[in-house]
């Protein structure tokens, strides 16, 4: 018998003293009278070995509960997306807790480190509570949430700045750097936005190598990034959307972002050294756009600052005529404005940044009076075409402005002749997204195949009711209910197109408070969606719940599948459930199904996936797309118990949602990237920045500003999920296959060979709570019919002859080398010594 529930055994000792009589007067009324019964306070432990001491034949469910409903009309599916924020910060929490345990254990820090880590701990704990992460506490008690989390994460963050101190420069007798966290969420960063020089120290806490775009706000300027090899590495500076800086929980300085990718080794910290290099002058700043809002801007750069005069003719090293042509004429410069001309030979010249233009005779003479002749226009468009494609190139550095239909029409008399193309790219050696004239995306290219593709941002309206009965239930916390089968659409422009070396990127805006930016990193083979929503606009006394619509062309028949519990994926089917008919009285939230780490769709051919950054609702309730809900704000009640509507505000206003969505596609069978990418999304490099204005570079270059903790990678297919301390001479190690079942799906490891700096002496196989020896738990349950191999093809079949078997292909370890099923999960508690 059960003894608990919300709101009732508030105060404890009453209760147990009431316990303490009934189960003493209940047993000597027992004994009195001969009765087989005995009460006695239980655990769970307890409790599950009496069920198996009666020897029961249990039903068997491999798929989960989802969703719930407790009426036709009461579909527990909001909570999946209810409070986005405190879903965000209990994933970013987990990435602290990891990242520290390991830089713990690692460094070979302090033991009184454990009441930090303990602290962590248990307010991670607390976030696991099912009213504190689904999002259906009341608002005030979801701040005292995230405020115990926050206070639990800064006094643990000294592990961080332990750590790091000591791998720099390990017998100082001082720390050298502080290491401060920045609200990178909000693109907000106090230190790198007020300092010249800083330095960026980032820790990985996979087992594999990652490249990892690494963005830090700052103000505008010239920056260089140094790797730890002393040598610049690629990186660009761009701005931050207005929509970020409105953000009203944001209180920085910063204006743009510098953005570089970071090369991670396995357990590895990594630190980057970035400079200020030069304040860039009103003239320099609007050569160096990346796009322009403003044609008018655009024009006026060009005529002030790069006015052309290459005559249609070759220029050689040998040909003074020429060159005095092409420096005297009108006063003249190259076509970059850098003054100077060096070193040509009979193909090239090169400017003063080093980088060559090939046949300039090519680019030709550009007259610019001739914008005050109508008839003209179409010869000048051609030429500035050619200046177009000739540099960009060579140097890829410019582009024309983004024009609207308004401004071309204002630039020409006649609209046909200034035409924007019909289409174009954005793009990276792995695919390409399509964009149609508006700026939309409507293709995904890749080397063997197009997809259709949009990406479509919506919302619902939700049902308002007095909760008396089902047809009167509100969507709330608990509750999704919109009131409308169809969700409502939402115009969008496109505000801006920026490219760099590092990224490209699209940037939309709607006028009801969302904003979104499309990333494609060079040498990534996925795109991000950055989003921001909020605040939800409510001054129609109309609840809302926006979604995001990823649309394409394959024919998915009403399957999709999500992740349920993080690790399995479970397939699901449009309006029906694997083991009973069913009847739908909500077809939207009655297809709602928590999204953990990833969502996806497929077809014979492609698999498209969305990875999320934090627990989210998803649905795929048309062919070819998946919906993924973003943000709630509603107005009524759903009366399961919060006793107040989801109306969460910050600084006064509703709140306001960032987040990130991966796309990644590819064919049916990418299992083992897409699995590496979903546990990349989940445990990104937790990253710190600290002020170098007392270290120089050449100081900072002699420091240690590498450290790696594994030896090598990890085989294909296994994670590091847990190094922890546990005791002063004990680790606890849990490894975790996450391939797919198959005849080559286990996975070996040498325990010995795992960690730099630790030396294994012994190990002991733990239960997955590190609680019993794995051997003295040799439970077998009868069942009414066997598990089979695998959920997903038998979802609505009866196939035969794939029956799962736990006794069949047991493993046999080899001394230290372990070795790793798929899907499974070891744990280890292990003696050990630290290497100095």
């Amino acid at each position: 018998m059960t003894m608990g529930g919300d709101f009732t055994y508030q105060d404890a000792t009453m209760w147990y003293k009431n316990l303490d009589k009934l189960i003493k007067y209940a047993n000597m009324k027992a004994a009195k009278d001969g009765l087989n019964i005995k009460l006695f306070y239980s655990t769970p432990d307890c409790y599950l070995k009496a069920v198996k001491d009666t020897n029961p034949t249990l039903p068997v469910k491999q798929d989960d509960f989802f969703p719930y409903a407790s009426d036709p009309t009461a579909y527990w599916t909001g909570y999946f997306t209810s409070r986005p924020t405190t879903k965000y910060f209990e994933r970013l929490g987990n990435n602290y807790l990891q990242v520290l345990e390991q830089l713990q254990v690692l460094t070979n820090l302090e033991e009184h480190n454990k009441f930090v880590l303990n602290e962590l701990r248990s307010a991670m704990g607390i976030m696991q509570h099912h009213d504190a992460v689904t999002g259906t506490e009341k608002e005030h008690v979801a701040h005292d949430y995230e405020r115990i989390l926050d206070s639990a994460i800064r006094d643990a963050s000294i592990i961080a700045d332990q750590a790091f101190n000591k791998v720099t420069k390990p017998n100082a007798s001082l720390p050298l750097f502080s290491y401060k966290r920045c609200r990178f969420n909000e693109s907000s960063c106090e230190v790198s936005e007020k300092s010249d020089q800083f330095v960026v120290t980032m820790y990985n806490p996979l087992g594999w190598n990652v490249r990892h775009p690494i963005r830090v706000p700052v103000k505008e300027g010239k920056y260089s990034v140094i790797a730890p090899n002393g040598e610049e590495i690629t990186s660009q500076l761009i701005k931050i959307p207005e929509s970020v800086k409105k953000i009203p929980t944001r209180k920085s300085e910063a204006t743009h972002e510098i953005v570089f990718m970071a090369h991670l080794h396995p357990l590895g910290v990594k630190t980057f050294y970035i400079k200020k290099t030069a304040k860039i002058v009103k003239r320099n700043t609007e050569r160096t756009k990346d796009f322009y809002l403003n044609v008018n801007d655009y024009f006026k750069d060009i005529k002030d600052n790069v006015q052309i005069v290459i005559k249609n003719a070759e220029i050689t090293k040998d040909d003074d005529e020429a060159k005095m042509n092409f420096e005297k004429s009108n006063g003249a410069k190259d076509i970059f404005g850098k003054g100077e001309i060096r070193d040509r030979t009979d193909d090239d010249f090169t400017v003063d940044d080093g980088e060559v233009i090939k046949n300039p005779a090519e680019l030709g003479m550009i007259d610019w009076n001739v914008l005050k002749d109508k008839d003209s226009s179409k010869e000048f468009f051609d030429e500035m075409e050619k200046l177009r494609v000739g540099v960009e190139r060579v140097l890829n550095k410019r582009g024309y402005p983004y024009m609207n239909e308004e401004e071309m029409r204002m630039l020409s008399d006649e609209p046909r002749i200034v035409e924007r193309e019909a289409e174009s790219y954005m793009e990276n050696e792995h695919f390409k997204l399509r964009l149609d004239s508006n700026g939309e995306i409507t293709h995904l290219i890749l080397p063997d195949r197009t997809i259709n593709l949009k990406i479509q941002f919506y919302y619902w309206t939700g049902c308002v009711g007095n909760n008396t009965k089902p047809s009167q239930r509100s969507s709330g916390a608990y509750i999704f209910r919109p009131e409308t089968s169809r969700p409502q659409s939402m115009s969008f422009k496109t505000i801006a197109n920026p490219k760099g070396p590092v990224v490209q990127e699209l940037w939309i805006e709607s006028d009801r408070n969302l904003a979104a930016n499309v990333r494609i990193y060079f040498e990534k083979k996925y795109f991000e969606i950055d989003y921001i929503v909020g605040p939800i606009d409510i001054s129609d006394n109309i609840g809302k719940e926006y979604i995001v619509r990823y649309e394409s062309n394959l024919v998915n028949n009403g399957i999709f599948y999500t992740d349920s519990n993080g690790r399995q994926v479970l397939k699901r089917k449009l309006n029906e459930r694997p083991q009973w008919n069913l009847t739908l009285e909500e077809p939207v939230a009655g297809n709602y199904y928590p999204v953990t780490n990833v969502m996806y769709i497929e077809d014979d051919n492609t698999k498209l996936s969305v990875l999320t950054d934090r627990s989210q609702g998803g649905s795929s309730l048309e062919e070819g797309q998946m919906e993924l809900m973003l943000h709630r704000r509603l107005l009524h009640d759903d009366a399961f118990g919060v006793g107040e509507a989801l109306n969460e505000t910050a600084n006064g206003v509703g709140l306001v949602v960032r987040g990130q969505h991966r796309v990644l596609f590819g064919n049916n069978g990418f299992e083992v990237d897409k699995q590496k990418e979903i546990l990349e999304m989940h445990l990104q490099p937790i990253v710190f920045v600290s002020d170098a204005k007392n270290i120089d570079y050449t100081d900072w270059l002699a420091l240690n500003n590498h450290f790696e903790g594994l030896k090598t990678e990890l085989p294909s297919g296994l994670h590091l999920l847990t190094l922890e301390p546990w005791s002063t001479t004990k680790l606890l190690i849990r490894l975790e296959n996450y391939l797919e079942k198959s005849d080559s799906s286990t996975v070996a490891i040498d325990l010995r060979e795992l960690l730099n700096n630790i030396h294994i002496r012994t190990f002991t196989e733990t239960t997955l709570a590190a609680n019993q020896r794995v051997d003295k738990v040799k439970w077998t349950w009868n069942t009414e019919k066997p598990f089979v191999k695998n959920f997903n093809r038998h979802y609505d079949s009866y196939i035969t002859g794939d029956e799962a078997n736990d006794v069949v292909n047991e493993v046999n370890d080899d001394g230290f080398i372990v070795k790793v099923k798929a899907k499974q999960i070891r744990t280890f508690i292990v003696d050990y010594d630290y290497i100095h």
